[in-house]
Formats: C-alpha cells, structure tokens, sequence
C-alpha cells in the first residue's frame, strides 16, 4: 500500500520538481543569463529610456570610458565614424565667425576709393600692415583645372575630373606622383599615419588635397584660391564617402575604379573672374592723387637726380683703366668710394665734374696699384726709355715693339732697360731702322741720281762737266766719312753705258772706259780709290744711253 502511495506521490511530484531543477541549473549557469538578457535588453533599453533619463545618466559615464579607452588604443575608427559629420559642423562654426569679419570688410571696400580709403591705405603703410588682406577675396583669380579621387592606402586613382578647356596629363601617373609626395612628407618628417602632406605647388599651379578614411581628394588650381575652396573640396569628399563608402572598402581588394555620382566632383570645378568696382568720387581720387604724386615728386626728384648722376659716375670710372671699384655705399648719410687707382689713370674728381656729380658730397678713398693695360705699359715705357720722335713704342700682348727710326745708342739702351717696365717681359726692334742707316741710304739715293752723258763714240764726257765732276767728288769724300762714323762699309760703283751703235765689242770697250774716265777723274779730286768701283753696264735693257751712273751698296760690318 505505502509502494502504492510513493508511486502516486512520483506521479504527480517529479513534473514540479524537474522544472525546479531546471530552474536551478539556469540560476548557477551566467552563460545562459546572457543569452536571456541579450533576447530582452534591446526592448528594456528602449522601454526605460522612453521613461525618463537615469537609464543615460546611468550609462554615461561608462560610454565615455569606452570611447577614451578605444581611442588611445586606435583613434582612426572613431575618426572615421565622424568623418562626415564633423566636417559640417567645423565649417558652419568658422563661416559664423568669419560672418562679422565679412560684413566690415566689405563696408571697408565700400569706401576704398574715398578719402579714408587713402588714409587707411596710408595707416596700413605707416604700421606695416597690408592693406591687401581687405581686398584679398576681391583681388584673387584662380581656377580649378583638374580633379583626382586617390584611394587612400593604395595611392591607386579611383575617378578624374578636367575642367573644359585644360589639357589634361596621364591621370594615373599624377596620382602615383601626388601619393609619392605625400609618402615622401610623412616618412621625412615622421607624422603620423593620419597627416599627410595638403598642399605644394608645381611652377604657376598649387595642388591642394584633402585626406578622408578611405580616398584623397587631390585639385590642380592655377592662380591663388581662397580658403573658402578648401571647404568645397571638404564637402565633396564627404559625399564621394557617404556614395561611396562601401565601394572604397572593396577597391583596396579589387582594385576596379568606379566612376564618382554626377554632379559631385563638377562643383568643384570652380573658374573665380576679377570683379571690378564702381569708382566712387572719382574726380576727388584725382585731386588728391595728384596732390600726393606732386609732394612726392617734390622730395623726390632731387634724389632720383642725384641718383642717376651718380650712377653715370659710377659707370664712367669702372670703364676707366686703371681704375678699381672695391665697394660703393652710404654711411652716415654720405656717399662713399673704395677702390684702387694707378697713377696714370684719369683724375676721379675731373671724371666727377663730367658726370655732373658733386664730388664733395663723396668719400672716396684710392689705394695706388700698377695697372697692365697696355696704355699705361706704353705710357711707361716712354717715361723709361725716352724713345726719339721718329720712334713709336706699342705691345703686343708682353712684347714691346718699336718700330721707325732710331740711333743704335738708343737701341742699346732701350735692350738694357725694357724689361724693368712693368708688364713688359720682351723688347722686338726688328721695325726699328738705324737712323744713321737711314740718313746714309738717303744721301746715297741722291748720289745715284747723278748722271754724266758722253758723245757717240767718245769716252770723254761732254764738254763743261769739269765743275759737275768737283761736286760729286765732294759729296762722295762726304759720303764716305759718314759711312765710315756709322760704321757702315760704302762701294760706289761707276756704271758706263753706251748706245746700240756699233759692235758690241766696241760697245764693250767704250763702256767700261767712260765709267773707267770718270773714276780717275774723281779719284784726281781726293775721292778715295778704295771705295771706288768702274765697271760696265752689263744689262740688255736700255741700248740708247751713252752715260756713266753710280750704284751705292752700304753694308753693316
């Protein structure tokens, strides 16, 4: 009976206590705690923060930990994540503090060309501001030519806009150089994974790239953009990574470019024309222009007078020779000069007067040196050696030539002292002829001009040539003498000559006999023998003349 009641008690107990036991095991298993609240947080979250705000005020803190524990571990996914929020945001907050600054520097272009225009203008000079930060946005013509998508880890070009008109170069050999100069930038200059160079110029054109999570938007601007361009760039990227995102992701794997959404990229294409002002008042812009021009001019046109004469100076004494300008300036409020000046050269002071420069209003200060142009070599050398008037002296590079007529006196001396002019390291006299030489061949051109003509067949002069025969006897004795001062050795040929009458055998003999006669006859009038030569006319040229002529040799020993 009790088995029967213990059957009946299992019967309806064990159910309960099964579910208990399970209820026990769920109780000490955390595993299955966490799979039951994972199934029920979501609808608890939302149910309690629709209550009211412990549950954030709750959660706050911890939130906060996590986010600064995960940017200290790795800040970029965050960045990532806020990327295309705070772009935005940034912008809107620097376009609302720059509203102010808009507002009065466009009402201070509104009286740029007034009267306070120009004395602001004047204050910006007085204090050393530019008076070009206020016009900046107006002055500036610039214009976007190229654009480039750049996958950011690869350097791989994704898309490429061309603005119309431009002729566009390879687009991927661009990308690869702009990521090679990013690369470049950070490794020298160790920055850190997220920075990157933003912004170098090529000649006349400046690249400016902005830098997203996953691609580089990189503009080719020709000409001088505002800040305000770097915003539009900034907003495109943003939309090219929320089009665009995934596409980014998956190109680091496939490598496949992908053409960015219309409309995106071609905004920033931007061509800013000068803008050009109505000129208010402009008959008192005149006035006063011209007013301030005229006191300008006032002060100075002296000085830019004074300038220029000074410059002329300053030409004529480096084209001077002998002259060397070591260093010009002002010092004290005086114009000053150092430099070197040969003894020779011009007088500075007189080449000062020329110019029509005051001289007195200059310190000048000449060291003497030796100049070598060849001028002051020759001016030199005519000091030293003194040559005669028919003497001229040149150079020929280190050489000195005289050439004309000189005394061998002097050319001995001019040997002696040639080489201790400075600048000359040869002395050439193979131009220069013996004045004594040259006299005696003068006096012997005169003898060889005299003639004596004789009767057909005679060897008798013609009759009254006894006093013709006295003066050249004299004149050769003269003759002789200087020969023999000169040192020079005299042969005075007595040359007979007869017609084509008769045989030449008579011819022959008649010939030598005048020319034989007139020799005795000098010789009877003191002419020295030795020196004496008869000797016939050889030559076939001239048959009609019956004469005796001289022929003079001189000879140096």
């Amino acid at each position: 009976m009790a088995d029967r009641w213990q059957e009946l008690r299992d019967l309806l107990v064990d159910p309960e206590r099964e579910r208990i036991r399970e209820i026990e095991r769920k109780l000490a298993n955390p595993a299955l705690h966490v799979d039951e609240v994972a199934r029920v947080l979501p609808e608890a979250i939302t149910r309690r923060a629709a209550g009211d705000d412990r549950l954030g005020a709750a959660l706050g803190p911890v939130v906060g930990e996590a986010i600064r524990s995960s940017v200290r571990r790795d800040p970029q996914p965050l960045v990532d994540a806020i990327f295309p929020v705070m772009g935005p945001a940034i912008r809107r907050a620097i376009a609302n503090a720059l509203g102010e600054l808009v507002q009065s520097l466009n009402t201070t272009l509104d009286h740029t060309f007034s009267l306070r225009g120009l004395a602001w203008r004047w204050e910006a000079m007085r204090t050393g501001r530019s008076f070009g930060e206020v016009v900046l946005s107006h002055s500036l013509v610039y214009r976007v030519e190229q654009l480039f998508v750049i996958h950011r880890a690869s350097g791989l070009l994704i898309d490429h806009r061309t603005a119309p008109g431009v002729q566009a170069l390879s687009p991927d050999m661009v990308a690869s150089m702009m990521t090679a100069l990013r690369d470049f930038a950070r490794d020298s200059f160790h920055a850190a994974e997220h920075e990157g160079l933003d912004s170098f110029a090529l000649g006349d054109l400046t690249v400016w790239a902005e830098s997203g999570p996953g691609a580089v938007l990189a503009a080719v601007i020709r000409g001088e953009p505002p800040r305000s361009l770097r915003a539009t760039l900034q907003r495109a990227l943003e939309e090219v990574h929320l089009a665009h995102g995934e596409a980014i992701d998956r190109f680091a794997e496939t490598g496949v470019a992908f053409p960015v959404r219309d409309g995106v990229l071609e905004r920033c294409l931007v061509t800013k024309a000068q803008e050009r002002a109505a000129r208010p008042a402009a008959w008192r812009l005149w006035v006063v222009g011209a007013l301030v021009l005229a006191g300008a001019g006032w002060c100075a046109v002296p000085r830019v007078l004074e300038q220029r004469r000074f410059d002329r100076y300053l030409g004529a004494l480096r084209r001077e020779p002998g002259v060397v300008i070591a260093s010009t300036g002002r010092e004290q409020g005086r114009r000053f000069i150092v430099g070197l000046r040969d003894p020779l050269a011009r007088d500075p002071g007189a080449m000062a007067a020329a110019a029509g420069f005051d001289s007195t209003r200059l310190d000048a200060k000449w060291e003497p040196y030796v100049a070598l142009h060849p001028a002051f070599v020759v001016a030199r050398a005519r000091a030293l050696l003194v040559p005669p008037p028919a003497t001229s002296l040149r150079l020929a590079g280190d050489t000195l030539v005289a050439q004309g007529v000189a005394p061998a006196a002097w050319r001995r001396e001019a040997q002696r002292l040639a080489l201790a002019v400075p600048g000359v390291a040869a002395l050439r006299l193979t131009d220069l002829a013996d004045s004594a030489t040259v006299a005696l061949r003068a006096a012997a051109d005169s003898l060889e001009a005299v003639t004596f003509d004789f009767p057909l067949g005679s060897a008798l002069p013609v009759a009254g040539q006894g006093p013709r025969i006295d003066s050249l006897a004299t004149r050769i004795r003269a003759f002789l003498a200087s020969a023999a001062r000169a040192e020079h050795a005299a042969t005075i040929e007595l040359v007979g000559s007869a017609d084509s009458v008769g045989t030449e055998a008579t011819n022959a003999i008649l010939r030598q006999a005048r020319a034989s006669r007139l020799r005795a006859a000098l010789i009877a009038r003191g002419a020295d023998p030795r020196w004496l030569v008869a000797t016939p006319d050889t030559s076939a040229l001239d048959r009609t003349q019956r004469k005796v002529h001289l022929r003079i040799t001189l000879a140096q020993p």
